[in-house]
């Protein structure tokens, strides 16, 4: 392959293309330009790199130069046209004119009047809420590099100031200057009045100052010692007097706080009042201590270093124009400098004060959390004030030095702790309320409207929107179908309405097990940090004892409600147990205690027992009374028509050999569905196994009295029905020995009537062989029946008593059956108990 061509000596694109170079040779040519100019893209990257941070430093001290030499130039101007002619001859004019009239006398009570009019109106403004702020200083305050705009505290040293020179002023004016000048004198009486009412609202403001406080610690303090030092300055007081009436303010903005309302709706406030003097108690603490004595005698010493008229910040007050004004004040202004004692409080004063009015402070906030607590009737909100308050304490209580944080704390944890227990027992003793309506709803009964149960389909379940889901028609089948009417359901909404609030107090109690009670404060950074130990006790006692305490009171109250309810329950029911429809009572009470029972609380504290057989004691009554007001109807029914018959309906279909019963006569198999019919109409809710039970023994009972009673009725009848036929016999015998002459006579006669007399007596065996028969049958049906109301109603759930009554009473049945040997007494019980196995479903509960 012929090589490449060197790229020099190329020009133009005509020189590559030419038939001189082939493809190849161009494609060469074309990787080595793109090689090139890669090559040198690189190197002036570089070179540009390097220069650029030369370039920006020569483009920032270009433009420096231009902003210097546009300013030389400014200034060069401004001075310039002052030195003007024109200019410096006006400026020697009006200082001329400017120095005679600061000679006139009558210009000085002028100036003198218009500066305390100005000061009434700086005072005024400093202390207009949300304005004073903005006052205005001078430009010279802001290019000196002073802020322009104050803060609370600076506001409230400038108004005591303003106020100091205007006192000054009024008292520098003699009767005789005011005489002179008539518009000075009226200027000064109106400022006058003016200065006594903002003097009130200046002590006022710093009094609503120091009622407050802010979550800046440095700043507070910091604005805090300029309000105190305005304080003395408005009223001459020393550094002892200062601390006295700033403790005062708090104690009284303490007690203040737990009586103010909200001032939209008029109410108290509750919690946010309790942290808002807990704030106040721990703050005060803190900030006494951080200003008490040194702090604050330094700031009043300060006050006395220069004369009042010296300060930076009341001379930069544009509105009082002092650079103008001041030579028109005397020296006595102009020299006065504030007497203010500073040295008269140590810091065992300090101590001392701080120490008496902690301890009447603390009282004051125990005494008003117990008086807020009382207005608190939900146990979620003393929980939450609890926590709060437990938290500001631990987290600023421990700052304060000299004071032991476990004594408030116990004394907060004694004062909730105790609402709380109160609480409890007023939560639960509420409980009487459930009592109450099953009293009223007793009281004002009515049969088949108190006790009407609700239908499965009534109109107010089938208006039940489809919108809202399948809960509210679930909720109203599972209410109907346990039988809640609307008795039941008063009584049961009462007591569920109990339940939930008793499920939060539960609910909130176990969550204070949970709280951590670490000190998570960060207002400062040299915070002492806590051992181990002390926070360990602190959870101790806060997530561990005081819970346990709660718990252990919440069971023991809800064991005594329970079981004065249960005694309310018990005496209602005695006093009811004997009345017409005692049934009816029973069936409300079985439904009431079965939904009470349903939720009852856990307890974790007390004996296992103490709720457990809760209404117990009333069941078996209750259940007795239930069980003889089913059965009653079915059992008379039974024993009036079914025990009276005297010939078997069903004798045709009997079987085998011999001949035996396979099935139960109709009032035997109607007594069971009847039965089974009356406990559905009842409600099936009410048929536990136990309540099922009691119903089957009671059966038991009724069914086998009346059927021993029929037995012997048969029995009484039968020996009657055989006693008749003797006495019939003998008399006829005695009446053919009496006529037996007069037969003999008539013999022949005799004769022919002696077959008709025969016939007759086979008739009367007949017959009597057929009644018999007819009572072995019955008696045959009725072991049949026995036999299959032992599958029925089973043996007795407390004993074999009726069992035995059962099986004695089918042994004296079957001795009248006429029926020899065990085999038919087998099969009887082999058919009856076949036959219930086939038909048990048909009686529903019975089964």
């Amino acid at each position: 392959m012929a090589a490449a061509p060197d790229i020099a000596s190329l020009t133009s694109s005509a020189d590559v293309f030419t038939a001189n170079h082939t493809l190849p040779q161009i494609r060469a040519i074309h990787r080595a330009l793109h090689v090139q100019i890669d090559d040198k893209a690189a190197r002036l990257r570089t070179q540009v790199g390097s220069s650029y941070r030369g370039l920006l430093g020569t483009a920032d001290s270009i433009v420096q130069m231009r902003q210097d030499n546009d300013a030389v130039q400014a200034l060069l101007a401004r001075m310039g046209h002052r030195c003007g002619r024109a200019v410096v001859g006006r400026k020697l004019e009006g200082y001329a004119e400017f120095a005679s009239e600061a000679e006139d006398p009558r210009m000085a009570v002028l100036a003198r009047a218009r500066l305390l009019d100005a000061c009434a109106l700086v005072v005024g403004k400093l202390l207009l809420k949300g304005r004073g702020a903005n006052v205005g200083l001078t430009t010279a305050a802001a290019a000196a590099g002073h802020d322009t705009k104050l803060g609370p505290g600076d506001r409230l040293l400038l108004g005591s100031e303003v106020l100091v020179l205007s006192r000054l002023l009024s008292k520098g004016f003699t009767r005789e200057e005011l005489a002179r000048e008539p518009d000075a004198a009226l200027v000064v009486d109106t400022a006058r009045k003016t200065l006594e009412g903002l003097r009130r609202r200046l002590l006022r403001s710093i009094e609503k100052f120091l009622e407050k406080t802010a979550d800046n610690q440095a700043q507070r303090q910091d604005h805090t010692l300029k309000a105190l030092c305005a304080y003395s300055l408005a009223t001459s007081s020393s550094a002892r007097d200062v601390l006295k009436h700033f403790l005062t303010v708090r104690s009284k903005a303490m007690s203040a706080a737990f009586y103010a309302d909200d001032a939209e709706t008029g109410r108290l406030q509750g919690g946010a009042n309790v942290l808002k003097s807990q704030l106040l108690y721990v703050r005060t603490l803190l900030d006494v201590q951080a200003l008490v004595p040194s702090k604050l005698s330094d700031a009043l010493a300060n006050l006395k270093k220069r004369p009042l008229l010296q300060g930076d910040v009341l001379r930069n007050v544009e509105a009082l124009r002092l650079d103008v004004y001041e030579r028109w004040c005397g020296d006595d202004i102009l020299t006065f400098t504030p007497f203010i004692r500073h040295d008269d409080l140590d810091g065992p004063q300090a101590r001392s004060m701080l120490t008496s009015w902690a301890e009447r402070g603390g009282e004051v906030l125990v005494a008003g959390l117990r008086s807020t607590m009382e207005r608190m009737t939900e146990f979620k909100a003393v929980i939450d004030l609890r926590t709060s308050v437990l938290r500001l304490w631990i987290r600023d209580g421990g700052k304060a030095r000299g004071f032991d944080p476990s004594e408030m704390l116990d004394a907060l944890r004694e004062a909730i702790n105790g609402h709380l227990l109160a609480l409890i027992e007023a939560k639960v003793h509420k409980l009487h309320l459930v009592a109450s309506e099953v009293a009223a709803t007793l009281d004002a009964w009515k049969d088949g409207v108190t006790d009407r149960p609700t239908p499965l389909w009534a109109q107010t379940t089938l208006d039940i929107d489809p919108a809202a889901g399948v809960d509210a028609f679930l909720q109203d089948l599972v209410a109907q179908l346990h039988g809640r009417n609307d008795a039941v359901a008063r009584a049961v909404a009462c007591f569920a309405s109990w339940r939930r609030v008793i499920g939060e107090v539960e609910g909130v109690v176990d969550e204070l097990k949970k709280q951590r009670w670490e000190n998570d404060g960060d207002d400062d950074d040299d915070d002492e940090i806590e051992d181990e130990e002390t926070i360990d006790a602190r959870h101790a006692q806060l997530s561990r004892d005081d819970p346990a305490a709660l718990h252990d009171r919440l069971d023991a109250t809800l064991a005594r409600a329970f079981a004065a309810l249960e005694t309310r329950l018990a005496d209602l029911w005695r006093a009811r147990a004997g009345a017409v429809n005692a049934g009816r009572v029973a069936t409300y009470m079985l439904r009431v205690l079965r939904d009470v029972r349903a939720g009852l609380p856990r307890l974790e504290r007390a004996p296992a027992p103490a709720l457990r057989g809760f209404g117990l004691d009333m069941v078996p009554s209750l259940h007795d009374t239930l069980a003889l007001a089913v059965s009653a109807a079915p059992v008379e029914v039974f024993a009036s028509r079914g025990l009276t018959q005297k010939l078997v309906v069903g004798r045709p279909l009997w079987e085998g050999r011999p001949e035996l019963p396979t099935q139960p006569s109709p009032l035997a198999f109607k007594f069971l569905r009847d039965l089974s019919v009356a406990m559905s109409d009842a409600g099936v809710d009410l048929w536990s196994a136990t309540a099922v039970g009691v119903v089957k023994r009671k059966v038991r009972q009724q069914i086998c009295e009346a059927w021993l009673e029929a037995v012997e009725v048969h029995l009484d009848g039968s020996r009657e029905d055989g006693g008749k036929a003797k006495d019939e016999k003998s008399a006829d015998g005695e009446d053919e020995d009496e006529d037996s002459d007069e037969e003999a006579e008539e013999e022949n006669e005799a004769k022919d009537g002696s077959t008709t007399e025969t016939d007759a007596v086979d008739d009367d065996d007949d017959d009597k062989q057929t009644k018999e028969q007819q009572e072995q049958d019955l008696f045959t049906q009725w072991f049949f029946d026995i036999h299959l109301f032992e599958c029925a109603f089973g043996p007795a759930a407390d004993g074999a008593s009726t069992a035995s009554e059962l099986a004695a009473l089918g042994d004296k049945v079957y001795s009248h059956t006429g029926l020899d040997g065990a085999e038919a007494r087998k099969r009887i019980a082999a058919s009856s108990r076949e036959h219930w196995r086939k038909t048990s479903l048909l009686f529903g509960l019975l089964a």
